[in-house]
């Protein structure tokens, strides 16, 4: 006898999953403002594209002129498209653009799950869950990017390898240049014309900006990345070293955490290239966290894309991963270990999914040896995307 609830009422569970996830943002919407944290990151993209019309640089003379440490309040190190995406809401009054800014992040959040490639009873479920993590609570009271960041991902895993979805890669590349490695792994990959589109798609956003910013906007944003120093060690910084040295173990540890954490990174990046595609992408997305020199708490947003593969694939516990968001900071490190190396748990892809006819598809192009190899193996999977 079955102990789960019986499957009629998995719809149900999970509408009320989700219902309660926006009951919780709303609220926020009520709570938050007047709050230290509210529109913290927002006032400071604001005040970037003010700056951008007033001196002609969105950048400040502190982070230009020599090294500085990130973390003080209004500091802009982002690339330009994201600056001038703002341009319209200089002409708000800080409570209203901040409220406005707010309930973009409860869109952005509910079109990531509608479009990630999952059952629609996951996708309210992801919503629910995600909404009521930490990561994206936070992420949403100070503005930041964070959970913006999930709908171009969703829609570069929906469409993987296609030019959808290599230009929304390319967006998410542009505001988190760390997501960068996903270019690395199309290209491990062999997936040339998605690194060509990828590619593209980011030198046409520097087309489309230019006009706002000229080449010293992007000139400066290089500068702003150069002089950026002292990061390890940095207040709410919860990357493997900075924990490490926030508990006292010294710089030896730090160092050999740090080291650690990237070598888990580059491995998981590698071995997931022995498996399917979505693998690929959600492990590396995960590996990215890992690799930031930078790790504040509300990045951990992301940990809704490998608890919506893994529900997907079988693990249905692993919904519950945005809500470790909520553990003390020394713990989140550990937490962005776990989101790495937790997809390799996936079931195999289900052979009757699309993707997989796809993949297929082209191992039957790329020549008799894969195909004889996938028929060996008796899987449906993609073997296209196998390290060879």
């Amino acid at each position: 006898m079955s102990s789960g609830p019986p499957s009629g009422w998995l719809p149900a569970l999970a509408i009320g999953l989700a219902l309660i996830g926006l009951l919780w943002l709303m609220a926020g919407l009520v709570a938050l403002p007047g709050s230290v944290s509210w529109g913290y990151d927002y006032r400071a993209y604001v005040d970037a594209a003010v700056r951008l019309g007033e001196t002609g640089t969105m950048y400040q003379a502190e982070t230009l002129g020599g090294p500085y440490r990130p973390g003080p309040f209004g500091l802009y190190m982002y690339a330009p498209p994201l600056g001038v995406a703002l341009l319209p809401m200089k002409e708000l009054d800080l409570g209203t653009g901040a409220a406005a800014w707010y309930l973009l992040h409860v869109v952005a959040l509910a079109l990531a799950c509608a479009i990630l490639p999952v059952r629609v009873t996951l996708r309210l479920a992801c919503f629910g869950v995600a909404a009521l993590g930490y990561a994206v609570s936070r992420d949403a009271a100070l503005g930041n990017v964070s959970t913006l960041l999930l709908l171009p991902l969703a829609v570069a895993w929906r469409w993987l390898d296609q030019p959808i979805g290599s230009i929304a890669q390319a967006l998410a590349i542009s505001v988190r240049p760390m997501l960068g490695i996903l270019i690395v792994w199309q290209a491990l990959r062999r997936r040339w014309r998605a690194v060509a589109w990828t590619l593209g798609a980011g030198f046409a956003l520097i087309a489309l900006t230019l006009p706002f910013v000229g080449i010293r906007g992007y000139a400066d944003y290089l500068t702003v990345l150069r002089n950026l120093s002292g990061v390890t060690g940095v207040e709410r910084n919860v990357d493997l070293s900075s924990t490490a040295l926030a508990l006292g173990w010294g710089e030896q540890a730090a160092t050999g955490l740090l080291l650690a954490g990237y070598g888990v990174a580059i491995g998981a990046i590698v071995l997931s290239l022995r498996r399917d595609r979505e693998v690929g992408f959600v492990v590396t997305c995960s590996a990215s966290l890992l690799l930031s020199p930078l790790l504040w708490d509300h990045y951990l947003a992301m940990l809704v894309l490998p608890a919506a593969l893994l529900a997907e694939r079988g693990r249905p516990i692993a919904l519950g991963l945005p809500l470790l968001s909520w553990l003390p900071s020394e713990l989140l490190p550990f937490v962005a270990l776990a989101a790495t190396v937790l997809p390799f748990w996936a079931r195999e892809a289900d052979p009757g999914r699309g993707e997989s006819r796809q993949d297929t598809a082209v191992a039957v192009r790329t020549g008799p040896s894969v195909v004889t190899r996938s028929a060996a193996m008796g899987r449906g999977r993609a073997t296209a995307d196998r390290w060879p």
